[in-house]
């Protein structure tokens, strides 16, 4: 199991919506090298709602998709599972509004940072963190606040990165085992991980 901290000091700079302010809008679910690992995640989400219903013997579930980018899967939820899934994301990158707009996810994407304001985050029944743990300075706090939920989990990240090779945006790097025991430490069982090209895509529940 192998965990790599990618920067120096308390703070990662990768993380702050300082440098996130002018960055291009990346419309991931239109991309081929991100389309596998995002339908992946959709199939984990749709997993994960259906326990959470048989848990609750019924009704809508809420899912929240923090880190949701330009809405390519939200989008992709909301129009297949609209009747008992109801979606909303948080991203503070400004230029994936534009993708919120053309996808019509205005009602139910906000620019938000959920980091820092997570007590302000809807109450969910399934959180999705995908491509978003390794831009987090804590991601080990991030799993543990939705885990103090008793929420499912539906992440993803790479797990070809390791501390010489790895996108400049990411201040975290995890191989396989290493993201597995980030979820399982914070009180997760995982019930599917999987890999899909270069990335890992997990769904947990809480014990």
């Amino acid at each position: 199991m192998t965990e790599w901290k990618l920067f120096e000091g308390d703070v990662a700079h990768v993380s702050t919506a300082e440098f996130h302010a002018f960055r291009e809008r990346a419309p991931h679910w239109e991309q081929s090298i991100h389309r596998a690992r995002l339908e992946k995640a959709a199939e984990f989400v749709t997993a994960a709602s259906r326990s959470a219903i048989g848990d609750r013997f019924g009704g809508i579930v809420k899912v929240v998709d923090l880190g949701c980018g330009d809405g390519g899967l939200v989008a992709h939820l909301d129009e297949n599972h609209s009747a008992w899934m109801a979606c909303v994301g948080y991203d503070f990158q400004p230029s994936n509004q534009d993708g919120w707009e053309e996808r019509g996810l205005t009602h139910c994407t906000f620019q938000f940072n959920f980091v820092a304001n997570w007590e302000l985050v809807i109450d969910a029944d399934v959180y999705v963190m995908t491509e978003c743990l390794e831009h987090l300075t804590d991601p080990h706090a991030a799993v543990r606040r939705v885990r103090a939920r008793e929420a499912r989990l539906v992440a993803s990240s790479p797990w070809t990165e390791h501390y010489e090779s790895h996108d400049e945006c990411h201040a975290w790097a995890w191989d396989f085992e290493g993201y597995g025991q980030l979820v399982t430490d914070a009180g997760f069982k995982i019930q599917q991980h999987e890999k899909v090209g270069m990335f890992q895509v997990l769904w947990a529940v809480p014990v």
